[in-house]
């Protein structure tokens, strides 16, 4: 079947190729690898495709600060990328300018092709406007010599983290079990979600109209997470720190454990290639485990021409065979392919990979809402405020479900309520 998927798609590709003729589009991507190696690893692709296809491709790197306004100014001025890279989370909002084209999914393999929350990011109003590219999820990162060290195993559960914590912290010192994100982190709220879903919670109710997250187990979820810092198993620069920081912290040596994704291990690799460090899925809270199921999703703009729509899904294509989706991220991103059949590469099969993926098959998406953006900040705005508190010394039992209610109050009112 799979030979067959693969045959159908040369195929259509070099029926394409017959009548395409000079047709070229435009494809921006985000700075997903060192931009040497991006600008030659697309333009060598972007040449077999031509090759196959007679179909040129203009590869443009953007920043991940400049997806939302060029994005944006592409869609209103009909000028730009016919395809490109859109986080997960913004999907949905571009979605809802009706800039975006409406996607069968069969056309790229079928739903089951794909991780379920990545699909799901696609969609707005249960229609498909993406396709998903690569996917990313968080796990818990410990430095295998410190664990040894303190005498302990990598923990099981967030009870045991504080338990794994303690002991590393008699060894080294205060501050020195886990490295957290803070008040300067942009993803702050991610690694809430992580532990809110654990302890049962979720972010909006089941039809997404109304906050949800305001619940007993968003407060302990935060709670949990400002003690890290509180009870010393966190230095308490982490309640300031963005993730870039909290990162560094443990890559440097510095800190034991911290939750980080698998772009980071192009981290490790450059900066501390000697680290001892190995991951293990996140802890379970009373509800089981859960991560955070992030990535990119591939795009096509509405408003190109027929023709141009045409080879851009075919681009499209081209970019998730099997093959050159698992060289994309396993030799150059180091994200985790979107599609099924190119995770079955060995490669993902053995060492941290196999943790990533595993993870990756429970992982949980943000609602898909045209408003996602906006109650995403809201939240973010809160929980900062929270830990704001605790550096400024304001920091009791009720500031967690204070701050949560304001957000959920402000998400409401987005909502339309």
């Amino acid at each position: 079947m799979k030979r067959s998927l693969i045959l159908l798609t040369v195929v259509s590709l070099l029926m394409l190729a017959a009548t395409a003729g000079a047709t070229e589009i435009d494809f921006w991507a985000m700075t997903n690898a060192p931009s040497d190696q991006h600008y030659a690893w697309m333009n060598e692709k972007a040449a077999e495709f031509e090759a196959e296809t007679g179909i040129k491709v203009n590869f443009e790197e953007i920043g991940w600060g400049e997806i939302m306004t060029r994005a944006a100014n592409a869609i209103i001025t009909g000028e730009g990328a016919h395809v490109f890279q859109l986080g997960t989370t913004q999907n949905p909002y571009f979605a809802g300018t009706g800039g975006l084209v409406e996607i069968d999914i069969d056309e790229f393999g079928g739903a089951d092709s794909f991780f379920e929350a990545n699909l799901e990011s696609t969609t707005l109003n249960g229609k498909n406007y993406g396709i998903p590219w690569f996917a990313e999820t968080r796990a818990l990162f410990y430095n295998t010599e410190m664990l040894k060290k303190a005498g302990v195993e990598p923990p099981n559960t967030y009870l045991e983290l504080v338990e794994v914590g303690q002991k590393i912290v008699e060894v080294y010192g205060k501050g020195t079990a886990i490295a957290t994100a803070g008040t300067n982190a942009w993803d702050l709220i991610h690694n809430w979600a992580i532990i809110l879903w654990a302890y049962g919670g979720d972010m909006l109710n089941p039809d997404n109209t109304a906050a949800a997250f305001n619940s007993e187990a968003g407060v302990k979820a935060m709670n949990y997470w400002v003690n890290l810092v509180a009870t010393g198993l966190a230095d308490e620069a982490c309640a300031e720190y963005n993730q870039p920081q909290a990162d560094a912290a443990f890559i440097n040596g510095d800190a034991a454990m911290c939750f980080m994704g698998p772009w980071n291990i192009a981290g490790i690799e450059a900066d501390n290639p000697d680290l001892p460090y190995d991951i293990v899925q996140p802890p379970a809270g009373p509800f089981g485990r859960a991560s955070f199921s992030g990535g990119s999703n591939l795009v096509i703009r509405s408003n190109a021409s027929k023709d141009e729509i045409k080879a851009a899904k075919a681009w499209v294509e081209f970019l998730l065979r099997p093959d050159i989706l698992a060289d994309y991220t396993k030799n150059l991103s180091k994200f985790l392919p979107s599609n099924k059949e190119a995770l079955e590469d060995p490669y993902y099969e053995t060492g941290v990979w196999a943790t990533f993926v595993k993870t990756l098959g429970y992982a949980t998406a943000y609602p898909p809402l045209v408003e996602w953006g906006e109650i995403e900040g809201t939240v973010q705005t809160n929980f900062g405020n929270v830990l704001a508190d605790y550096v400024d010394g304001k920091y009791d039992q009720n500031s967690a479900q204070n701050y949560l209610d304001t957000a959920a109050a402000e998400v409401n009112e987005i909502l339309g309520n």
